[in-house]
């Protein structure tokens, strides 16, 4: 049996992730009603950050349309938000120059760098949604710092670095990244050691699982019904514009179906098995030493990070900021990748949704990440309180796949995210919901006028396109350093954007 023949559903048992601590005893096992609706406007496919935010602003895009709320069914497989962004290490990082020469080289500079423009934008669509909606979420705005610990790597970020500013330096001034050079003055201003050269940029933190639940319970009270516990097994096309979503617990006729279940992404849509692949990965959270709390010396860590020690190997680390008041309560370090201990062992990783285990090695990894790379900590293996795993949907070709299925009427994907979906969902998901609503003001077609609007939200490499439907690419194992032709991967496709990515 191969990676790409097993099962497609949550596992039983998961592992129990820092955010599933607090669970939200209102949407984790609820089904609206009894029974499945006899039909839908839109039914969605999971229950994650994709799923609740695309929810959310077809919400939005149907009262900035002045047209009624349509009838939305979400429907998910396990518990309601239990899968990746429950398990995911809460980091809204944007790519802001790595990998803009080669964007510029494949896409030309103006698609550059409204990929990352996109990215950079994301904070401020969920800081406006958390504002207007009065979410507590833990959003905290900050600066994530980038860490170069190979030579080879450090001089390719510079040239992107130096690419982007002169391509575009009044946006690039905007953006607000700094450079350090020494990696003495690196030290002075992050704590990390061994670091060779350095970037900030503007980042965030937030709590994802509090998010995408409270969006969620947004929704319902709009309408929307959810039915957790209700696999997806297929989705099969009526004669019509529309489809028919067969569930383990009955059908639904629908008129748009939008499948926002990144890694079970296959297991209803065979023709997306080999282009959305379930990849796990590992995270940990981590009780401050003494030495980073608020009494301590050097105290509390100011920033975000992400650790970029090989091709594919990249840790990210975030300092949560508590509740209410600064400085009390749970500060805990949400620290994760480990990749250098399962990478080389494809079957612990690619193709595996065993998130009701822990990876090989990868506690011992996180019991002697902290000493090793932060000056002064003073703390020991007991400081890592919890380890957990979870799987990522990583698309094929290292986009997101968004809009509607080129050979399927009534259905439309917004997945594939690879790991860096905080950054990215905000946009594409606002670009779905304005592709969905069209869709339903015109019956099953898209105007002329809707396809601009979506094309002007959504740079083209992450639209679904029959040229990228029907392309044969997975370049997933080279980005990781563990394919033939990696070195040729990183010159030809997009791959060096996601060297700047932190995962879950």
């Amino acid at each position: 049996m191969s990676e790409f023949d097993r099962p497609l559903f949550p596992v039983k048992d998961r592992l129990e992730s820092f955010w599933l601590d607090q669970r939200d005893r209102e949407v984790s096992n609820a089904r609206t009603t009894p029974h499945l609706p006899k039909s839908a406007d839109v039914v969605i496919i999971g229950s994650g950050m994709a799923g609740a935010m695309t929810a959310y602003q077809i919400y939005e895009e149907a009262k900035r349309k002045g047209r009624a709320s349509p009838r939305v069914v979400m429907v998910e497989a396990d518990e309601t938000c239990g899968s990746a962004t429950a398990r995911n290490g809460g980091h809204c990082k944007p790519v802001t120059f790595l990998g803009y020469n080669t964007l510029k080289a494949k896409h030309g500079k103006d698609v550059a760098n409204a990929l990352l423009e996109l990215e950079e934008g994301a904070m401020k669509i969920y800081g406006d949604v958390v504002e207007k909606e009065k979410i507590e979420c833990d959003l905290h705005f900050t600066r994530s710092c980038d860490m170069f610990f190979d030579a080879a790597d450090a001089e390719r970020a510079k040239g992107d670095f130096e690419g982007r500013k002169a391509d575009w330096p009044e946006i690039f001034a905007a953006s607000n990244v700094q450079r350090v050079d020494s990696p003495e003055e690196i030290v002075k201003i992050t704590g990390v050691k061994g670091a060779l050269w350095s970037a900030s940029y503007p980042a965030g933190h937030l709590w994802p699982y509090l998010l995408a639940t409270s969006l969620i319970k947004i929704c319902l009270k709009q309408g929307m019904n959810l039915q957790s516990y209700t696999p997806v097994l297929s989705i099969d096309p009526t004669s019509s514009s529309s489809s028919i979503v067969k569930t383990s617990r009955g059908n639904i006729p629908a008129t748009l179906v939008i499948a926002a279940s990144n890694a079970y992404t296959g297991g209803f849509l065979p023709d997306f098995k080999d282009k959305i692949v379930p990849v796990r990965a590992t995270a940990s959270a981590i009780k401050p030493s003494k030495s980073h709390s608020p009494a301590g010396i050097p105290g509390p860590l100011k920033y975000t990070y992400g650790f970029r020690w090989a091709q594919g190997d990249v840790d990210y680390l975030i300092p949560r900021q508590g509740r209410k008041i600064p400085g009390r309560g749970d500060r805990s370090i949400i620290l994760g990748g480990a990749k250098s201990e399962f990478l080389k062992h494809h079957a612990r990783w690619y193709g595996n949704i065993n998130d009701n285990e822990e990876v090989p090695g990868v506690r011992g990894y996180f019991e002697r990440f902290m000493p090793k790379v932060f000056a002064g900590w003073d703390g020991d293996a007991s400081n890592v309180q919890k380890v957990w795993t979870g799987v990522l949907g990583y698309s094929a070709d290292f986009n997101p796949w968004v809009g509607l299925h080129p050979e399927q009427n009534g259905l439309m994907l917004c997945a594939g995210f690879t790991g860096h979906g905080m950054p990215l969902i905000p946009a594409c998901s606002i670009a779905a919901a304005q592709l969905a609503i069209a869709y339903l003001e015109d019956k099953g077609t898209i105007s002329p006028s809707a396809q601009a609007t979506f094309e002007k939200t959504l740079p083209p490499p992450f639209r679904l396109t029959r040229k990228r439907y029907e392309a044969k690419v997975n370049v997933i194992k080279e980005y990781m350093g563990q394919g033939g032709n990696a070195q040729g991967a990183m010159q030809n496709t997009d791959e060096a954007v996601m060297l700047a990515r932190a995962k879950l």
